[in-house]
C-alpha cells in the first residue's frame, strides 16, 4: 500500500517535470522567435531622412520619364556604339564613322529633351516613387549621348561637341547633387567618369588656348558628404520598406495558423534589421572617413540585432556596396581633374602631378581591382598638331 502510493507520488512528480520542462521549452522557443523585436526604430528612420536634406529649387524628376525611346536606327547599330569599357570613345567613333550618321541622327533628335533638363536644379523622387516596383527613368539615353558628341567632334562640329559633354557632366553632377536614388547616383557617377575622359581627349586635339563651353563653369567639386552612401540610404529605405509594408499587410489577414505568426514575425525582423544596417551608414566614423576621401563600410552585424536565431533569411547579406561608394567618392577625382585640364598653369591638388603630357592621378579601386587606380588623362593641345 505504502509502496503504491511511493510509486504514483514519483510518476505524478515526473509528470509534474515533464509538463514544467515542457512549458519552459515552448517558452524558450517563443522566446527565441519573438525577443529581437518587430518594429522598425522610428528614431532611426527620422536620421536617415534627415541625412538626405531637404533640396531647394525646381525638381525634374518627373521630367526624366518624358525623353523619347530609343530609335530602330540606334537598337540596330547597338554594337556601333562606345561600349562602358570603352576607353577611348573619339578612336572608337573614328574607326565607325562611316556608319555613324543614321545613328547620330537619331540621337540629335533627343537634344531638345536634354537641353530642356537643364532648367532643373535637382532630380529627386517622390517618396512613393522609391518604391522598387515603381517604374524608373531610364538613364541609356544620357549615357549614350557620348556617342553623338564623339561624331560631331569627329565630323568637326567642335563646340557642339564640348557643349554637349558639359551639359551631361552638369546633368550627372546635378542627379549625384540630389541625394535622390542609390542607382540614378552611381550612373550619373559613371557618366561623369566617362566625360570628363572623353572631354580631356577631346581637348588634347584643340588647341590649348581653344575655349571651353560656358556650361563647364558649374562643374565644381561637390562637398564630400554628398558623395557618402548615407544620404541615399532613406530611399533605399523607402525602397524596401513600402512593397514590405503592403505584403505584410496582406499576409496580415491572411493568418490562419501558428506557421503563418511565425512567418509574419521573421518578415517583421527582417524589415527592422534593414533599417539598422542602412543607419551604421550614417556613423560618425563612416562619415569621417569619407569626409577624408578614405573608401570605409560599415560591418554588417555577425549576429544580428533584431533577428531571431531561428531566422535564417534575416541574416543573409546585404548586396555589398564598395563598389557604390567606390564610384562616387572619384567624382571628386574626376571634377579636380577636369578644374586642372582648364588651368594646367594653377597649383596642383594633392595626389594630382603633369608629367609627359599627361595629367595622373588616382582613384579608388572597385573590389576586381587591387589598390588605388592610376588614371591618366591628356592635356589640352597635347595631340594638337602644333604639339612640340
Amino acid at each position: 500500500m505504502i509502496i503504491a502510493r511511493t510509486l504514483r507520488a514519483d510518476n505524478h512528480r515526473e509528470e509534474t517535470i515533464m509538463v514544467m520542462l515542457k512549458s519552459f521549452l515552448v517558452a524558450a522557443f517563443f522566446f527565441t522567435l519573438y525577443w529581437p523585436g518587430t518594429q522598425p526604430d522610428a528614431t532611426l528612420i527620422a536620421q536617415l531622412q534627415a541625412a538626405q536634406e531637404e533640396m531647394h529649387g525646381k525638381n525634374g524628376y518627373q521630367a526624366l520619364f518624358l525623353r523619347p525611346s530609343m530609335s530602330k536606327a540606334e537598337r540596330a547599330g547597338s554594337e556601333l556604339l562606345c561600349s562602358r569599357e570603352e576607353t577611348d570613345c573619339l578612336a572608337f567613333v573614328r574607326a565607325h564613322q562611316a556608319v555613324y550618321p543614321t545613328i547620330a541622327a537619331a540621337m540629335q533628335q533627343r537634344e531638345a529633351a536634354l537641353d530642356n533638363l537643364l532648367q532643373y536644379d535637382y532630380f529627386r523622387p517622390r517618396r512613393e516613387q522609391y518604391d522598387f516596383n515603381a517604374e524608373m527613368p531610364s538613364f541609356q539615353i544620357l549615357l549614350r549621348a557620348r556617342n553623338l558628341h564623339a561624331y560631331r567632334f569627329v565630323s568637326g562640329e567642335v563646340e557642339a561637341a564640348q557643349r554637349g559633354l558639359c551639359r551631361d557632366l552638369v546633368l550627372g553632377r546635378r542627379l549625384i547633387h540630389s541625394r535622390g536614388s542609390l542607382l540614378g547616383s552611381v550612373i550619373a557617377a559613371r557618366l561623369i567618369e566617362r566625360n570628363v575622359t572623353l572631354l580631356a581627349q577631346m581637348r588634347a586635339e584643340l588647341p590649348p588656348e581653344a575655349p571651353w563651353s560656358a556650361l563647364c563653369d558649374e562643374l565644381q567639386t561637390l562637398p564630400p558628404q554628398e558623395l557618402a552612401l548615407c544620404p541615399l540610404m532613406y530611399g533605399e529605405w523607402l525602397g524596401f520598406q513600402q512593397p514590405m509594408e503592403k505584403d505584410l499587410a496582406t499576409w496580415q489577414a491572411e493568418v490562419k495558423s501558428i506557421d503563418d505568426q511565425i512567418s509574419l514575425s521573421f518578415a517583421r525582423q527582417i524589415l527592422t534589421q534593414n533599417l539598422y544596417e542602412k543607419a551604421k551608414y550614417c556613423a560618425p566614423e563612416i562619415l569621417t572617413a569619407i569626409e577624408q576621401d578614405e573608401l570605409r563600410l560599415p560591418q554588417r552585424d555577425i549576429w544580428p540585432r533584431y533577428c531571431s536565431p531561428l531566422n535564417p533569411l534575416c541574416r543573409l547579406s546585404e548586396p555589398d556596396k564598395h563598389d557604390y561608394q567606390a564610384t562616387l567618392l572619384n567624382t571628386n577625382h574626376y571634377l579636380h581633374a577636369l578644374a586642372i585640364l582648364r588651368d594646367p598653369a594653377a597649383s596642383l591638388p594633392q595626389g594630382y602631378r603633369l608629367e609627359n603630357g599627361q595629367l595622373h592621378f588616382r582613384r579608388h579601386p572597385e573590389r576586381k581591382e587591387e589598390g588605388m587606380q592610376t588614371v591618366a588623362l591628356p592635356l589640352p593641345g597635347s595631340r594638337h598638331p602644333s604639339a612640340p
